[in-house]
């Protein structure tokens, strides 16, 4: 007489299979979001991305433009170095607001010294700082 293997299914050997499974696909999904984060640092950004943002008045995306577009040895054209100027300039605008509307005014003053030093940088875009400051007293 032959006895049948019987499977031991204790609601901990489940629980633990479980468990697997979802740290598993936590690990994957890190991995994934991991690298699709470094591979949007990796990217070179064009003229043409500085000037889209900047026909649209969008000093947010000029920043964050900016931001991403930071390598070590990177040079960058004349219009490119005046449109990165332009949105640290935009950076130290909001924050000197931020710090002004908060009363923090000798952090704010900090902040003021830094954008007119990007006011210095900005070449033919010196009219845009005056659309920065109307676009941040709205």
């Amino acid at each position: 007489m032959k006895m049948k293997k019987t499977r031991n299914r204790s609601p901990l050997g489940l629980l633990t299979k479980i468990l697997v499974v979802i740290t598993v696909i936590a690990i994957l999904t890190a991995v994934f979001r991991i690298r699709d984060y470094t591979r949007d640092y990796s990217y070179t950004y064009s003229e043409s991305n500085y000037v889209w943002d900047l026909q649209g008045d969008r000093f947010g995306d000029i920043y964050s433009t900016a931001v991403r577009d930071m390598s070590k040895g990177k040079s960058y054209s004349k219009d490119v170095e005046e449109c990165r100027a332009l949105a640290f300039y935009y950076e130290q605008a909001v924050l000197e607001k931020a710090y002004r509307d908060n009363g923090f005014e000798e952090k704010a003053d900090a902040f003021a010294e830094k954008k007119a030093e990007y006011a210095d940088q900005l070449g033919s875009l010196a009219s845009k700082a005056k659309s920065v400051e109307a676009q941040l007293e709205n």
